[in-house]
């Protein structure tokens, strides 16, 4: 199939370089000739040559394939014949010829098998890398020991609360009148904790309402004031807020319930300054 192929591009290649030849002649002659009549150029273009193309070929290959053969051989064996041996004794008894028969083995063939070469197949060795797992530490999470904190109070809108936010309920000692009597006093300090005086105390409920300034009754302190609310004990509740002197509430208001006893006929209200006025 190979050689035909070659054999036909060959003979392609032969008739082109023919065609060369004769189209070389042929513009040979036309140059040696006298010159045309017409002084038109004439313009020749050359046919298109087809070339040869490289084609693969296709070549078997043959495989040797070693088989194992029994080549049959032939092992010569001795063979004895058998013969009769006369006896020529000297007697006056009669010679009686003796036969000995010989056993010949027949000669057999034997088969000796050959060793036949068989390609064996190797297996291929492949190597193979495992990549061994490596331990990666994970840091454990430090969980900060959490410390509860004390609650703060939000801040108040006014700039005086109650101090330390408590009413204390005692026995009277502002005056002589014991028993008889009921009412509400204290002090009101300022940003630095010293005595404010000049601060109105505005108390009402059960019907009343009364007024006293801070400083008025220094028997509390520097600027104590003190408001009566009854001329016996009992177990009303009345409410305590501090103004300016125009009236204007600058503090929470406070609710004072009594006991109903002489032990608890006196509450204190002290109020405290936290931011300026």
């Amino acid at each position: 199939m190979g050689r035909g192929r070659a054999r036909l591009y060959n003979l392609i290649t032969l008739i082109v370089i023919i065609i060369a030849i004769l189209w070389i002649i042929f513009v040979v002659s036309k140059l040696a000739g006298p010159p045309p009549a017409s002084t038109a150029a004439v313009v020749v273009v050359p046919t298109a040559q087809v070339l040869p193309t490289e084609t693969d070929t296709f070549t078997p290959t043959f495989t040797h394939t070693f088989t194992r053969t029994y080549t049959p051989t032939n092992t010569p064996t001795e063979t004895l014949t058998p013969s009769i041996t006369p006896s020529l004794i000297p007697s006056n008894t009669p010679i009686t010829p003796t036969n000995t028969l010989t056993l010949t083995p027949v000669p057999t063939d034997t088969i000796v098998p050959s060793a036949t070469l068989t390609e064996t197949p190797v297996p291929s060795l492949t190597i193979t890398s495992t990549l061994e797992p490596t331990l990666t530490e994970t840091p454990t999470p430090i969980v900060p020991d959490f410390t509860p904190q004390p609650t703060v109070p939000p801040p108040s809108p006014f700039p005086f609360v109650v101090r330390d936010n408590q009413v204390i309920l005692t026995t009277n000692f502002a005056n002589i009148a014991g028993c008889a009597w009921q009412g509400i006093g204290g002090q009101v300090f300022g940003i630095d904790g010293s005595p404010l005086p000049g601060i109105r105390v505005h108390v009402f409920g059960n019907g009343l309402e009364l007024y006293a300034d801070s400083g008025s009754n220094p028997l509390y302190g520097p600027s104590g004031w003190e408001i009566a609310v009854a001329n016996t004990v009992n177990s009303g509740t009345y409410v305590v807020e501090l103004q300016t002197q125009q009236g204007t509430i600058i503090s929470p208001q406070q609710n004072v319930t009594f006991s109903s006893s002489c032990d608890g006929n006196l509450a204190l209200v002290n109020f405290q300054q936290n931011r300026p006025i």
